[in-house]
C-alpha cells in the first residue's frame, strides 16, 4: 500500500502496512474499496489492480469518461427514487419476471417503494404481466436465473501491459444472464423504443460479451416487451383500476405489438441471434483497447468530460450526473455512494447453487 497516494492513509502497522480504511476486494483481481463514508475506491490501490468492469461500464466510458469515474472510482449512484421513469418501469418489470419465474425472494413491493414508481406505473406493469401470464407464454425449463458472466481477457502482450506491481493484467468482465440454458441464453427488456434491442448492431456489446463468457452458447433470445404507453385520464386519476384494465385490454388486443417477435400458436416472443453473427473479437479487443484508456486516464487524471454527451446519454435524454459536473457538487437529496460489497474472485459457476426453472414440474429448484 502507498501511503503517498492518498492523504487520508491511516497505518494499521501490521506486517502489510495496510491502511486502516482498506477494504480488500480481492488479493489477485480487483481493486479495494475504503471505508471513509465519502469514498468509494481505495485509490493508493487503482495503480496495482484492476476496477471491476461490465458491459454497462464500458459503455458508460465510451460516452464519456468522467462518467464512468463517477460511477466506478468515486461510486457515486442517482438514489433509485430519482431515476428516470423508463430505468424504474425496467427494474419493475424484471423484478415481476424474476419473481414470476421463481424466485420468490424478490420483493415487488419494496422495488416499488424504493423507485418511488407511481401508482399509473405500476398499473401499466401489473396489466402488462397480467397478459403475460394470460396469454399463455412458454418458458423452457431448466434456465438457471442470473447465472454469473465471468469473461476473464489476459493476452495483453508480453512485458507491454503490467500493474504497479509487476503482476501481469488479468482482466475480469463480469455481468448476469437473465436466463441461461446449455446451449443458449435469453435477455428479458422492456422498452418504449423495442426496435433497439432487436438490431444487432445495437445489442452487440452486451449479446457479445455474454458469447465469449461461454464458448458453449450457440444462440440467444432477446424478448423484448414494449413499454405501455396509454395516458391516464383524469376520471381514471381516481379509479386507477380502471386505467390498468384499460392498458391489459390494449395489450391483449394486440399482442404481437407489446411482445416483439409473438407466435400465437407457440405462445412465446423473441427475436433469435445466433453467435456467428458477433463479431466476437471486436468486442474482446475493444475490451482491452478501452481498459489501456481506462488505466492511462487513472494514471495522468484524464477522466475527461465528453460535453457532446451532456445532453444526450440516451436519444433526447440528459446525463443523470449533469448536475455535478455543472455546478461541482453532489446533491445529497439526488446521490449517494455505493453499497460497498465485498467481493472475491468467482468460483466455477455451480448449476445447483442457482435457481433452475423446472415447470414441468410446477416448480422451481
Amino acid at each position: 500500500m502507498r501511503s503517498e497516494l492518498c492523504e487520508k492513509f491511516s497505518p494499521t502497522f501490521g506486517t502489510d502496512n495496510q491502511c486502516h480504511y482498506y477494504i480488500e476486494q480481492s488479493k489477485k483481481s480487483v481493486c479495494g474499496l475504503c471505508k471513509l463514508p465519502e469514498n468509494y475506491r481505495c485509490i493508493a490501490e487503482i495503480a496495482d489492480k484492476p476496477l471491476p468492469l461490465s458491459h454497462s461500464s464500458i459503455q458508460d466510458f465510451m460516452t464519456c469518461p468522467r462518467l464512468f469515474y463517477y460511477k466506478q472510482v468515486r461510486g457515486i449512484q442517482v438514489k433509485n427514487a430519482h431515476m428516470g421513469m423508463p430505468l424504474k418501469l425496467g427494474k419493475l418489470w424484471d423484478t415481476v419476471l424474476q419473481w414470476y419465474l421463481g424466485d420468490k425472494s424478490v420483493g415487488l413491493q419494496e422495488v416499488i417503494d424504493d423507485y418511488d414508481i407511481p401508482e399509473h406505473g405500476v398499473e401499466s406493469i401489473k396489466a402488462l404481466y397480467k397478459a403475460y401470464r394470460d396469454l399463455g407464454i412458454k418458458i423452457e425449463e431448466g434456465g438457471r436465473l442470473q447465472a454469473p458472466v465471468n469473461l476473464y481477457i489476459e493476452d495483453f502482450g508480453h512485458g507491454v501491459w503490467t500493474w504497479g506491481n509487476g503482476s501481469a493484467v488479468r482482466l475480469l468482465v463480469r455481468g448476469f444472464y437473465d436466463r441461461k440454458y446449455d446451449g443458449y441464453f435469453v435477455e428479458n427488456k422492456l422498452s418504449s423504443r423495442p426496435d433497439n434491442y432487436l438490431d444487432i448492431y445495437l445489442i452487440q456489446s452486451q449479446c457479445a460479451t455474454y458469447f465469449l463468457a461461454d464458448p458453449n452458447l450457440e444462440y440467444c433470445i432477446m424478448e423484448v416487451a414494449r413499454t405501455p404507453a396509454l395516458k391516464i385520464t383524469k376520471r381514471e386519476e381516481d379509479d386507477i383500476a380502471a386505467f390498468g384494465e384499460r392498458v391489459y385490454n390494449d395489450v391483449m388486443a394486440r399482442p404481437a405489438y407489446y411482445f416483439m417477435g409473438y407466435n400465437k400458436d407457440a405462445h412465446t416472443y423473441g427475436k433469435k441471434f445466433f453467435r456467428n453473427e458477433f463479431d466476437l473479437e471486436d468486442v474482446r479487443n475493444r475490451y482491452k483497447i478501452i481498459f489501456m484508456n481506462i488505466h492511462e486516464a487513472l494514471m495522468c487524471d484524464g477522466f475527461i468530460r465528453n460535453d457532446r454527451s451532456c445532453k444526450n446519454t440516451f436519444p433526447g435524454q440528459s446525463c443523470d450526473y449533469l448536475g455535478i459536473c455543472r455546478f461541482n457538487t453532489m446533491s445529497e437529496d439526488v446521490y449517494q455512494i455505493r453499497e460497498k460489497i465485498v467481493w472475491v474472485d468467482p468460483a466455477p459457476a455451480d448449476p445447483s447453487e442457482q435457481l433452475v426453472l423446472d415447470l414441468a414440474k410446477g416448480e422451481n429448484t
